[in-house]
């Protein structure tokens, strides 16, 4: 990292400490992550377009409400604009923070659960909370799943957002204590994994946080994504736990992520 980036990231957070006023400290430090991760990447553009995407605004709505063309914001996210200003990142970061707490806060209210310690934004492929309770069947059937344990509980079950990861970065990311609280900061939520060979890693860290003290974490439904064969001590956990286990039949992954953000409750 140049002196010039460290630098560019120090005055973004003076920035945020001397202006901004937020409500909470999750929410200064979710703005501090967005902002930080745009200005330190070789390609700012294609970071505010993945940031873009998982608070689900259009470039149109994004250019609407920052008052200039969309092809300003087409040209930064394509790279034929140069690498944006401090002062661009962060009206950047508050449009898309600003906009999602006119909505509900259901993009934010998610990210802060998953914040502390920090998670690297790249191991969260999609994560959205709904304004309401939403029937997991009915979730599942959307996504094309088949019930692998506990399909019981899935006609009666609710859920209240999801949480969809990248179980390989997570692995190769993330520490122990990182991974335990990525796989359980999903109360009462979906929790997505994908690019899983056999779900084994993933209901073992649930079982293990579940043995742990982290019984108000457990996920109300797991759904896997990319399995090539599902393990018999993954269903037993799911079992155990008395966790809907899932296996998603959507071919791949960008098919699958397009669908969790188009889904409407």
């Amino acid at each position: 990292m140049d002196s010039g980036c460290c630098r560019n990231t120090q005055i973004l957070i003076n920035i945020y400490q001397r202006d901004m006023n937020y409500r909470d400290n999750g929410l200064e430090r979710i703005a501090q992550s967005i902002a930080g991760e745009i200005i330190l990447s070789d390609e700012p553009g294609k970071v505010m377009k993945k940031w873009r995407e998982l608070f689900q605004i259009s470039q149109k709505t994004l250019a609407q409400f920052l008052n200039i063309s969309p092809s300003v914001i087409s040209d930064y996210e394509s790279g034929r604009r140069s690498s944006p200003r401090v002062e661009t990142v962060k009206k950047f970061v508050e449009a898309l923070m600003e906009m999602d707490e006119r909505r509900g806060g259901y993009v934010t209210g998610a990210l802060k659960k998953l914040m502390s310690p920090e998670i690297p934004s790249d191991v969260i492929l999609a994560i959205r909370e709904f304004p309401y309770p939403v029937n997991a069947k009915e979730f599942a059937n959307y996504l094309s799943c088949k019930a692998y344990a506990c399909e019981d509980i899935l006609e009666k079950e609710v859920i209240y957002g999801y949480t969809a990861v990248d179980s390989v970065n997570a692995i190769i990311k993330l520490s122990p204590p990182q991974l335990l609280r990525l796989y359980g900061a999903t109360p009462r939520r979906a929790a997505i994994f994908t690019r899983v060979s056999t779900g084994r890693s993933p209901m073992t860290a649930i079982r293990v946080a579940q043995m742990t003290g982290g019984k108000a974490l457990k996920p109300a439904i797991v759904i896997l994504h990319g399995l090539e064969k599902i393990d018999p001590l993954a269903i037993k956990i799911a079992e155990i736990e008395q966790i809907p286990l899932l296996v998603s039949r959507i071919e791949d992954v960008e098919e699958l992520v397009k669908k969790l953000r188009s889904f409407t409750p």
